[in-house]
């Protein structure tokens, strides 16, 4: 008797149905679910610390102090001049607390506007355009709030000799051991600027530091006293000047 020789199934459906991996008896192919991920932990960016320096309707009133997104003050409050950072070092200047003193934002503010004849005929002239802040402006405003007016640098002192003081009279600036380089200055105030998220976003290179002492530039200070730091950023208005103090360490 001839056995029957098993053929190949060359049906498409059969195929497919012998291709899936998991199958129930009815032929059903039993789904896999995933699940996406979470963004639960994911913390969440808090903003930063304004204060307004005129009028802003839903916003609040002019020095009102309150949290905003970064890129609502980066790319639109700041370049307009309607609002300033509030650094630790801008709340110790106006004797605030940022614990105390930082309230919410006022969405329901209006400003109420008295117009005289003159100022409504004023609104019809055609009014310029507002210079926009550059990146460099916002780079400066941030170094001047962000950066204390004296640097401090120790440095321990070469003990003096019978030859420190000038045929004129004049006592010569006390020697010190390891000068203070332009890479130093920049690194201390990298390190400054590297507490705030916005101040961290300067770039600071060694060719924007200029070191003067005694109405001359240097390449770097070899001597107690004090100096000045000039930091010119490309496409800003003039130099961001810092007060250099090397004094002797204990």
């Amino acid at each position: 008797m001839a056995v029957p020789v098993a053929r190949s199934q060359n049906c498409l459906a059969c195929l497919r149905r012998l291709a899936q991996p998991f199958s129930t008896s009815n032929g059903s192919s039993t789904s896999i679910q995933t699940r996406s991920k979470s963004n639960v932990m994911r913390p969440r960016d808090q903003g930063v610390v304004v204060r307004l320096l005129t009028d802003i309707p839903k916003f609040g009133r002019k020095n009102a102090i309150f949290r905003i997104e970064r890129g609502r003050m980066r790319n639109e409050w700041f370049p307009r001049a309607q609002a300033e950072y509030m650094t630790a070092m801008r709340f110790q200047q106006l004797g605030l607390s940022p614990k105390s003193d930082v309230g919410e934002r006022d969405p329901a503010f209006i400003p109420v506007v008295h117009q005289t004849k003159k100022e409504s005929m004023l609104e019809l002239a055609p009014k310029p355009k507002p210079s926009l802040a550059t990146a460099a402006d916002i780079s400066r405003e941030l170094l001047n709030n962000l950066v204390p007016e004296i640097l401090t640098f120790y440095r321990k002192p070469i003990p003096a000799t019978s030859s420190a003081t000038a045929p004129s009279g004049e006592n010569v600036p006390q020697a010190i051991f390891g000068s203070v380089s332009v890479v130093d200055v920049i690194n201390h105030i990298r390190g400054l600027l590297a507490l705030d998220p916005e101040g961290s976003r300067i770039a600071l290179e060694p060719s924007h530091i200029k070191l003067k002492g005694s109405d001359k530039d240097v390449d770097r200070i070899k001597t107690l006293g004090y100096f000045e730091a000039h930091i010119s950023l490309s496409g800003s208005k003039g130099p961001v000047v810092k007060v250099i103090e090397v004094v002797a360490a204990e």
